[in-house]
């Protein structure tokens, strides 16, 4: 799995963050590899950050910017890849969450 931080200069139509928990789930509920992705999403959800940010699926990425969506473009983005467009990462949640940081200024919210 790979992330990087980029400029998305289409669209940005953003999907309901339990519409992308869903997709991810049900694919890595037949594809192992896909469990890196579903920990992201359900972190997004479970430490707030679906107020903050929003996201949409290209294929099997993750493409993601701060709330609102900025009406110029390009539009600054992080691009969390599929494990089909490279390597699973056991700290996939961490790197996303410093990645996330960095660039729009969002942190997680602490759990109880």
């Amino acid at each position: 799995m790979r992330m990087n931080s980029r400029a998305w200069s289409d669209r940005f139509d953003a999907v309901p963050w339990a519409e992308i928990a869903t997709w991810f789930h049900e694919l890595a509920a037949e594809h192992a590899e896909f469990r890196p992705m579903t920990d992201i999403v359900t972190s997004v959800l479970a430490r707030g950050g679906d107020r903050h940010l929003v996201a949409l699926t290209s294929m099997h990425d993750l493409v993601v910017t701060s709330r609102p969506v900025p009406d110029d473009r390009p539009i600054e983005v992080v691009v969390v890849r599929s494990p089909s467009s490279g390597h699973a990462d056991a700290d996939a949640v961490p790197l996303f969450w410093r990645l996330v940081r960095e660039k729009f200024g969002v942190e997680p919210v602490r759990q109880l």
